[in-house]
């Protein structure tokens, strides 16, 4: 009977250990050591506005990886719509009413050095916008220009590190010609390219890949059809470019382009409680990358 009872107890304590084991191997807030030699959290479609919920999720997650993981990733990057809105309306003058600013009052505490890519909603100077619309030459300018004074980034830019490029795009600035990236930005990234770095992209709106996916609505899509230019570039370049992180579309997604280059769509965090990214770890010896999609909170 002692024996009996004795083992029960103990298959119960054995059952507890193992739960526990699986529920806290399961929590996504605990990360893995990526044995690679540079590591970044990929986050989008954050869309800071008048929802707080927001607000506290990302200075949450900006808190985490202060305490506890920065010194196991090198960067965070953003793939655009950061905000709902540059405003939530340009005529007033309220302290909550800028909302890049809010943005940027928690990010500002990040310890991990952050990069932000421009998507269609960081366009938009107010809620009375129609992100979908068409954009002028004039409107891209200005909302440039208030990015540029508010947090000091340009609207696309090259990093180089551990020998690689990353390369933030822009997908909205050439909207005024009813494409996506205008010629300047063409030239650009070719000029970029040319050191043979192995790269990574960065930009806001899907891709068309080699195998039919869901990215988003297909008038969003970026195709050969209106950029081949861009595509071309591609092309050129698909054994040196290693990968492009995209959002827009809300959800996670997956393929390849030119059978090469792979391509991740990352879910949007504002729509998304769990507070979903990727986590890519960089082999700079075999020129490689691992992705990780996870997600910040558990329910």
């Amino acid at each position: 009977m002692l024996t009996s009872q004795k083992n029960i107890v103990t298959n119960k304590i054995l059952a507890i250990i193992i739960t526990s084991i699986l529920l806290y191997g399961c929590n996504n807030k605990t990360i893995k050591n990526i044995k690679t030699d540079y590591s970044f959290l990929v986050i989008s479609d954050v869309h800071i506005s008048s929802d707080e919920n927001k607000d506290v999720r990302l200075a949450e997650l900006v808190e985490e990886i202060n305490e506890l993981y920065f010194k196991k990733f090198d960067a965070i990057f953003f793939t655009g719509d950061n905000v709902s809105s540059f405003y939530k309306n340009k005529n007033l003058i309220e302290s909550n009413n800028n909302r890049v600013k809010k943005l940027y009052t928690i990010l500002k505490k990040s310890k991990v050095p952050y990069y932000l890519t421009l998507g269609n909603h960081d366009y938009k100077i107010d809620s009375n916008k129609d992100s979908d619309e068409p954009f002028t030459k004039t409107e891209i300018d200005q909302i440039e220009k208030l990015w540029k004074k508010f947090t000091s980034i340009e609207p696309y830019y090259l990093i180089k590190n551990k020998g690689w490029n990353f390369i933030v795009l822009n997908s909205m600035r050439g909207k005024y010609l009813s494409r996506n990236f205008d010629n300047e930005q063409i030239s650009f990234l070719k000029e970029s390219l040319k050191n043979d770095n192995p790269t990574i992209l960065f930009f806001h709106h899907p891709i068309q890949t080699d195998n039919f996916k869901i990215w988003c609505k297909p008038k969003d899509l970026v195709t050969e059809e209106t950029e081949q230019d861009f595509f071309k570039v591609l092309e050129e370049f698909k054994h040196q470019i290693k990968g492009i992180f995209v959002g827009h579309g809300h959800m996670w997604q997956t393929d390849t382009i030119f059978d090469s280059i792979k391509v991740f769509e990352t879910d949007s965090f504002a729509d998304n409680e769990n507070s979903p990214y990727y986590i890519v770890g960089v082999d700079t010896t075999k020129n490689t990358i691992q992705v990780s999609q996870r997600e910040f909170r558990i329910n």
